[in-house]
């Protein structure tokens, strides 16, 4: 095996002999401070390399950036100092190569080139010769030289330069040695062309050369300047001079001015609002193009700025958007249903807050826009009444729904049916202010709502509507054990007289259990017979005086039939409490005695 590995050596070494000098071999043949440079060359391509395929506050990346360059500055600290200087495809440390390209067959691709052997290119195809480190390099020039390299070397193509990045870090104490600014550089005519022929310079930009290719025409030739070819010195000279304070003092007049008119128009500009110019600007766009696009896409546009004036509370701005889609969306049909989303996801619980902070100005103009957007801002305006604090918010909505939905209530109908029972209260409210025989049923609807909150504000808001239609809801109201409700209900029923209301009254009073209620509530029943009853109920009446016969006694349902007639006060009803007071029972002679005597209410 020995013998085996010896052979293979030899095959190798005659074949290309320069790849017998590998890292190791190159390394030992140099001093320790060499050693160590060629070390950290090494180690800060595998940082660049890092750097560039993650974010910069990865943790990994942090590191390997603090290690770099903390072991750089020590090493300068060691030596006293570093002075390197960069051909195509060497990096020195004074005299001794410590980054050196290998050399590869024809068959080896050149992108297989370790990290460091890139660097000297990077460097040298910037114009970058040499750089110093002196001691006591501060850590800030040493982290601007490494993003500098990171940058540049990040791709093939790049806009940036190291030597025109290490001067914008304004280094003070790391000292580059550059080529002239002015000096032109020329690239061999084609790949691998021999730096020597005359004929083969040209500049070249279809390709990227290699280090070998790039090369400058630099001596000591007529009308140079230093070193470089002077690019300039056919420059015609100017005719005349002048003193430049004195140049400078003749334009500043001017230049003040200038600068003063330039900042009060970027002041004006600033504090202008666009919403002011978004108009006339849409306006100019549709006199310019009046197509049917043209309409579609402002459209779009406005709705987008109602959007987000809604989500900002800006009700004057959104007021003024809702007028300008009209002009272009006169029947909606355009925006119809991109707005309704946009009010579906809009914030309704920040803006019923704003509203309730905000003056009655605004609630005013939040009642004015919800009118401007029509039907599709019932929903808007039901959700800000819900979730509103203050009464004067509530009646804002309440006022823009009223107007909304005065000709057609059913816009309210898939409120009426909610779960929510504040919902329905705030609804059923509405319809109240709205009124009519049209809410009649919608109402009716809602008094089956489980909440008893709900059935109350029913009572009331049928106050609203045409006797004909809601004495049909306060007769089933009846039916209820609720106190409250059944007050409620009774006193609606006793705002006018009618023979329905008086029958269905009668009928309850003269039920068996009647006597079981309270004297409060069967004292309510009679208050509301005596208001709506007439003399088709003194037969009634007359029965629940006399019930019991001559062995009749006292009760509260007697007195209260006898108070009853006194107070429906016809001729038939007087006779009747007359035939009282010669009955055989006393109870019925009491109570017809008492009814007479007084004029006090049931």
């Amino acid at each position: 095996m020995a013998g085996h590995s010896a052979c293979a050596e030899c095959r190798v070494i005659s074949i290309n002999p320069d790849n017998a000098v590998n890292k190791g071999a190159l390394t030992r043949d140099l001093s320790p401070a060499a050693q160590a440079c060629a070390a950290w060359f090494r180690r800060l391509a595998r940082a660049l390399k890092v750097c560039r395929l993650y974010k910069s506050d990865n943790g990994v990346v942090v590191q390997a950036r603090g290690q770099v360059l903390d072991l750089l500055a020590k090493l300068i600290a060691e030596n006293g100092g570093w002075a390197l200087r960069f051909t195509p495809t060497e990096i020195h440390l004074g005299d001794e190569p410590v980054v050196r390209q290998k050399t590869r067959g024809p068959r080896e691709e050149a992108s297989a080139a370790s990290g460091e052997e890139l660097l000297p290119f990077v460097f040298y195809r910037d114009g970058i010769r040499g750089i110093h480190f002196p001691l006591g390099v501060p850590r800030e020039e040493l982290e601007a030289l490494f993003d500098a390299l990171k940058v540049v070397g990040g791709g093939r193509v790049t806009h940036d330069d190291l030597v025109t990045m290490l001067w914008q870090a304004n280094l003070a104490i790391i000292q580059i040695d550059s080529v002239p600014l002015e000096q032109t550089i020329y690239l061999s005519s084609r790949p691998g062309a021999s730096t020597g022929d005359a004929t083969a310079g040209g500049e070249m930009y279809a390709w990227s050369p290699a280090g070998a290719e790039v090369h400058a025409d630099i001596g000591l030739v007529a009308g140079a300047q230093g070193l470089h070819k002077d690019t300039f010195d056919d420059w015609d000279l100017a005719d005349s001079c002048v003193e430049v304070p004195e140049a400078y003092e003749s334009l500043l007049p001017a230049t003040e001015y200038s600068r003063a008119h330039f900042r009060a128009a970027w002041d004006d500009e600033s504090n202008r609002s666009w919403t002011h110019e978004a108009p006339e600007v849409l306006r100019e766009m549709l006199a310019l193009d009046p197509g049917e696009e043209t309409r579609q896409a402002l459209s779009h546009a406005v709705v987008s700025w109602i959007a987000g004036a809604l989500q900002r509370s800006a009700l004057e701005e959104t007021q003024h958007a809702i007028e300008l889609l009209r002009e272009f969306d006169p029947d909606m049909s355009r925006s119809e249903r991109e707005l309704a989303g946009v009010i579906a996801r809009l914030d309704h619980a920040h803006l019923a807050e704003y509203l309730d902070e905000a003056e009655t100005d605004e609630q005013a103009r939040f009642a004015a826009l919800a009118v401007g957007l029509g039907r599709l801002a019932v929903d808007l305006a039901v959700a800000v009444m819900v979730r509103a604090a203050r009464s004067r918010t509530r009646a804002a909505a309440c006022s823009a729904l009223c107007y909304l939905c005065a000709d057609q209530p059913g816009l309210l109908d898939p409120y009426v049916t909610d779960s929510d029972g504040d919902v329905v209260l705030q609804v059923v409210f509405v319809l109240g202010q709205i009124g009519g025989a049209e809410v009649a049923d919608l109402l009716r609807l809602a008094a089956q709502h489980p909440d008893p909150r709900v059935r109350r504000q029913v009572i009331q808001s049928l106050g609203s509507v045409p006797a004909p239609s809601r004495i049909p809801s306060l007769l089933e109201a009846l039916r209820t054990d609720e106190p409250q409700l059944l007050v409620a209900a009774l006193s609606m029923l006793a705002r006018e007289r009618n023979p329905r209301v008086a029958r269905a009254l009668l009928e309850r009073v003269a039920a068996p259990d009647f006597e079981s209620q309270s004297e409060e509530m069967q004292r309510a029943w009679f208050s509301t017979l005596a208001e709506v009853a007439e003399d088709e109920s003194v037969p009634a009446l007359e029965a629940l005086l006399n019930r019991g016969g001559w062995l009749a006694k006292r009760s509260f349902l007697r007195n209260a039939a006898a108070r009853t007639l006194r107070r429906i006060g016809t001729i038939r009803a007087h006779a009747v409490l007359e035939a009282g007071l010669k009955s055989r029972a006393a109870a019925v002679r009491g109570a017809s005695h008492y009814a007479l005597s007084s004029k006090s209410h049931p």
